[in-house]
């Protein structure tokens, strides 16, 4: 039977808002007349922290275990540390702010009022505000971390929703027609009407106003100041309520927006309400206050009314509690009074609920539309076991920490080294890591533990989230929770795609996007699923067989093609409908990316170390290009410049492999742990073929940050003809973080330059006076020429080669080369006039031997001469006839 307890924390009075803090204890009590209160809901026998605040609060919501943030109708944002007594202003604006929420796992708050925008504030010592206009003012804002998605009430009645997965917010949808319209009403600040108005008051009301505690007299207190039109999420994310104006509460699915539910009052009385939220726990009940003060807890699926309460006070809002060490649910509630009410025991757990997922334990079990997972209780809630092949074969589990558990020990393979590279690391969650993660390189007897691994993935780290896979197209975020994983597709090109999300029932561990669709797998269950971005096309699911100890490490897929790669060295493939065409065998198998039908895949064995093959399976042939040669990778190991917060990453990702795809043109890239882009050349022949560094952006980052150590580092997404596409991080971990920032693009430089030498340059530059060059590096005009000269050399190659077996891709490849012929020769003819300057004759010669222009070569000869050499021009001339009379010969 619920318990009402009624605490007086503000004897004056007054508006009293309330929030509750993640860790479930401290519950914050702020009043609009300047002062707050933190209690100790846990332990209520201790003294509350009291804070002074701004006074006029308008919203509330802690951002931290010891901090919250809360907006005023002054216009102003504030942070309030009440462990170490410190305030921050983080924002200020000229109109009212009405409503805030936290972001990002607290990294931002964003806030919203009158001024017709949207603010996100990072919440760091120095606060940076991202601003995005809207058409109406804000009334009030709610946040799913679930989903990254924000939606924004309005005065209009209108709500829109936001994706907050980028920096940039992106809207998605708007709703009109549910939430009531309406505007605040703020003539209680005007101090001529306020004491007009209370002068107004009859004696005989003012009696009555005596004889009624629980009666407002806050000139603030009206029903436009109390109405709420706030979206309610569910603790999943996939589900939204909304206050509607037809006085029911309606349940949505993020799903097209679609209305699933409706609730009714039963006390119906046509009151708006003031207050709704989901429970926090499993999001089974919907609790909602009403303008009459009325408390209604729903189970919102079957529609019933589990608890309903009158108050006398009035309300302000509530926050759904969880009681220590158990899953009963209270309620507790802010009151205009000064008072704070807790309803113990509003719900309880119940056996069989109808909220918990349907087992089913076939394993082999074929279905497109399956929504319901095949695991049982017990592998659910073994979740943070490590799956061992010996151990767990017959009892394989579903574990959604997998990515955490990474290299057990050294099997002496020669991919550790000998000596420890990192020293051992604490773990964040739980104090030290246990024996089998301790150490990357300790000699031992297990074997390499083969891990899943997909484009640009990241691990959790310490947080909730991470990337399943990143490129050029958009990126695939998972975000874990006590029951199901959900997952957000994003693009970069919202003007093509829209965001869709969806509840991940097999705790998919790898992952491959493209323009088409998204296709999933479990490392350990086998389970495929191919997922297309456009509704009207079939979803399709596959189950692949795993022998004992094999594990599914990567999948990749294209528009005409399907692939699928194990830990044994089994390569499936499948067409665009997921129809089997072939299963291959070759050495295991780390990583896979495809074009077309191409594949390019990445093994790792104890015997041959890490090695790549490149084949193509078309309708007309099947071959192999690259049959496991070896893979030029710097291995973790061999990288003096790892530090200890480096270990995360490797855990997750052994060797080191930050990205691996096709480039724009189909040349086969990898970027390792050593921050340096790789491109394979002439890869159609095995005799030919070879790998080409073509950016250290190590280097680049360096040089455009003034030759100062930088915590700013690339991590890829892809390439388009001679730029990578990258995300810069900057930060404690080496992998990006939500929100994801905006891409960037870094030309392709060759690495040739020494550090070292640049830094004399630098310093003779500034010693002379050049303040300029302190912004970034610059390069000696001759060393640029010759990276110029090897830079184009390059590019023709690997541009040359596509055209002349594939022809032109986009059109313009033709035009491409030949400018890139006139890049070759400008670079030579500066290095040919600083050769003739120093009087290097055999220099200069073989430099004009290499240009490939006439024109060119005929100014070679007229820089010779001007310098006075005569026999390198008599040399240049020779060679310039020479090639003359050939032309000739070759047209006749």
């Amino acid at each position: 039977m619920p318990e009402i307890v009624d605490k007086s924390v503000f004897d004056y009075g007054g508006k009293t808002m309330i929030c509750l803090a993640p860790d479930n204890n401290h519950l914050c009590v702020a009043n609009k007349n300047g002062l707050s209160k933190v209690l100790h809901t846990n332990s209520p026998e201790e003294e509350p922290e009291v804070v002074e605040i701004a006074k006029g609060i308008t919203g509330i919501v802690c951002t931290s275990d010891t901090s919250y943030v809360l907006t005023t109708v002054q216009g102003d944002c504030y942070k309030y540390d009440f462990k170490k007594g410190t305030d921050q202003l983080l924002a200020r604006s000229a109109l009212p702010l009405r409503d805030c929420d936290v972001v990002h796992g607290g990294k931002m708050v964003v806030l919203g009022g009158d001024d017709l925008e949207i603010v996100l504030v990072e919440l760091a010592d120095d606060p940076k505000r991202h601003t995005l206009k809207i058409e109406e003012q804000v009334t009030q804002l709610s946040y799913s971390s679930q989903t990254n998605l924000l939606s924004v009430s309005m005065v209009n009645g209108k709500v829109s929703f936001f994706s907050l997965s980028s920096t940039r917010p992106n809207k998605l949808h708007e709703m009109n027609g549910y939430i009531p319209a309406n505007s605040y009403n703020d003539t209680y600040r005007d101090k001529i009407l306020n004491s007009l108005g209370t002068n107004l008051l009859s004696d005989d009301e003012n009696d009555e106003d005596d004889g009624d505690e629980n009666n407002v007299k806050d000139p603030e207190f009206c029903d436009e100041n109390r109405i709420s039109t706030r979206a309610a999420w569910h603790p999943r994310g996939l589900h939204f309520a909304l206050p509607c104006g037809d006085y029911t509460v309606k349940v949505f699915t993020i799903k097209n927006y679609l209305l699933i539910k409706t609730l009714t009052n039963p006390a119906y009385s046509g009151a708006h309400y003031i207050d709704l939220k989901f429970d926090v726990l499993h999001g089974v009940y919907i609790a909602a206050v009403d303008l009459d003060n009325r408390l209604t807890v729903w189970d919102w699926e079957t529609s019933g009314v589990i608890y309903k309460k009158e108050f006398q006070q009035k309300i302000t809002n509530f926050v759904w509690k969880i009681q220590p060490d158990s899953e009963i649910l209270d309620i507790i509630l802010g009151t205009w009074s000064g008072d704070v009410i807790t309803v113990k025991k509003v719900a309880e757990p119940q056996e069989g609920n109808s909220h918990e997922i349907p087992k089913r334990h076939g394993l082999f079990v074929e279905s497109d539309n399956d929504e319901v997972s095949p695991y049982p209780t017990e592998t659910l809630e073994a979740a943070n076991e490590v799956f061992t092949d010996e151990e767990n074969y017959n009892t394989k589990k579903h574990s959604y920490e997998d990515e955490e558990n990474f290299i057990e020990d050294d099997d002496g393979a020669g991919y550790v080294s000998e000596t420890r590279p990192l020293k051992q690391k604490k773990s964040v969650r739980n104090g030290s890591l246990p024996p089998s993660k301790a150490s990357l390189s300790r000699a031992g007897s297990k074997p390499f533990v083969y891990k899943p691994l997909s484009q640009g993935a990241t691990p959790f780290g310490s947080s909730d989230r991470r990337y399943l896979t990143m490129n050029n197209v958009g990126y695939v975020c998972v975000v874990r929770n006590n029951e199901q994983n959900s997952i957000t597709v994003s693009f970069f090109d919202i003007g093509r795609f829209t965001e869709y999300h969806f509840e991940d029932l097999f705790g998919f561990d790898i992952c491959s996007l493209n323009e088409n669709g998204t296709l999933f797998g479990q490392s350990k269950t086998g389970h495929v699923h191919y997922r297309p971005h456009n509704s009207q096309h079939p979803s399709w699911t596959k189950i692949l067989p795993l022998q004992k100890g094999e594990k599914l490490t990567s999948v990749s897929h294209t528009p005409k093609r399907v692939y699928a790669g194990t830990s044994s060295g089994y390569i499936r493939i499948f067409s665009q409908y997921g129809v089997p065409l072939m299963v291959e065998k070759m050495s295991p198998i780390v990583a896979l990316a495809a074009q077309d039908y191409k594949l390019f895949s990445i093994h790792f064995h104890s015997s041959h170390g890490i090695t790549y093959s490149l084949l193509e399976r078309s309708p007309s042939s099947a071959k192999y290009y690259q049959r496991e040669s070896p893979l030029p990778l710097t291995l973790p190991q061999e990288n003096p410049q790892l530090s200890d917060n480096d270990s995360d990453f490797l855990y997750f990702n052994p060797l080191g492999i930050k990205n691996f795809f096709f480039s724009a043109y189909g040349d086969p890239c990898i970027f390792g742990i050593d921050n340096v882009l790789l491109v394979l050349s002439k890869w159609r022949s095995a005799a030919e073929s070879r790998w080409l560094p073509v950016l250290d952006t190590n280097m680049e980052i360096w040089k455009t940050s003034g030759g100062k150590d930088s915590d700013v580092r690339a991590w890829p997404l892809g390439v388009i003809y001679d730029t990578l596409n990258c995300i810069l991080v900057k930060g404690r971990n080496i992998w990006p973080e939500f929100p994801l920032p905006l891409p960037t693009e870094l030309e392709m430089r060759i690495p040739i330059f020494v550090k070292s030498k640049l830094m004399e340059e630098q310093k003779d530059h500034i010693n002379h006076g050049d303040e300029l060059v302190e912004q970034e590096i610059v390069i000696p005009p001759q060393w640029a020429a010759e990276e110029e000269f090897l830079r184009s050399k390059v590019l023709s190659l690997l541009l040359g080669d596509t055209v002349a077996n594939d022809g032109e891709i986009y059109g313009n490849e033709g035009e491409i080369l030949d400018s890139l012929v006139g890049v070759h020769d400008k670079s030579l003819l500066r290095l040919f006039a600083s050769a003739c300057t120093e009087q290097n004759t055999e220099m200069a010669l073989s430099l004009a031997q290499e240009v490939k222009q006439d024109r060119a070569l005929n100014a070679c000869l007229k820089i010779a001469e001007r310098a006075e050499l005569l026999n390198l021009s008599r040399k240049v001339g020779e060679l310039r006839e020479a090639r003359i009379e050939q032309e000739i010969n070759e047209g006749n």
